[in-house]
């Protein structure tokens, strides 16, 4: 299944100083990666926003050249508003959820989760955002934010 990096993964890889090696723990099978326009966004504000150098903007520009880029169109629309109402728990086509109380997501993971959810990537993040919608709506593999330190 091909990958989509959450933007915390791309913030690691960009800080990686192992010489590839994460890149490699990260997708082993070298399957094709995408990013969601989104990603781009995030990650070129917290550059930003920290003063990135020249060197490190490179890193993160060649990236994102070397990745397949999905736009947000209207056709992640309906997974879009789908994922946000499931996460509040006001679904109509769900009575029974995995979890006791609303989920709320930012704006910019819902486009994430709704890219992966649309093309049938399997998400790829650090954090806990995604969790209620594993096996639902996305296939997700988290990573310990410790392991991207130890690679």
């Amino acid at each position: 299944m091909n990958l989509l990096f959450d933007t915390n993964i791309i913030l690691a890889l960009v800080r990686d100083k192992s010489g590839h090696k994460l890149i490699e723990y990260i997708n082993p099978k070298e399957e094709a990666v995408y990013v969601s326009f989104v990603n781009i966004a995030e990650a070129q504000s917290i550059a930003y926003q920290n003063k990135w150098g020249f060197a490190k903007m490179q890193i993160l520009e060649n990236f994102f050249q070397s990745v397949r880029i999905i736009g947000i169109s209207d056709l992640l629309l309906p997974t879009y508003i789908g994922i946000d109402a499931y996460s509040q728990r006001n679904h109509p086509d769900y009575q029974k959820y995995p979890f006791t109380t609303p989920r709320n997501m930012g704006k910019n993971d819902l486009w994430i989760a709704a890219t992966a959810s649309l093309l049938n990537l399997n998400l790829i993040t650090t954090d806990a955002d995604f969790d209620h919608l594993d096996s639902s709506f996305i296939s997700l593999k988290k990573i310990l934010p410790i392991e991207l330190l130890i690679k």
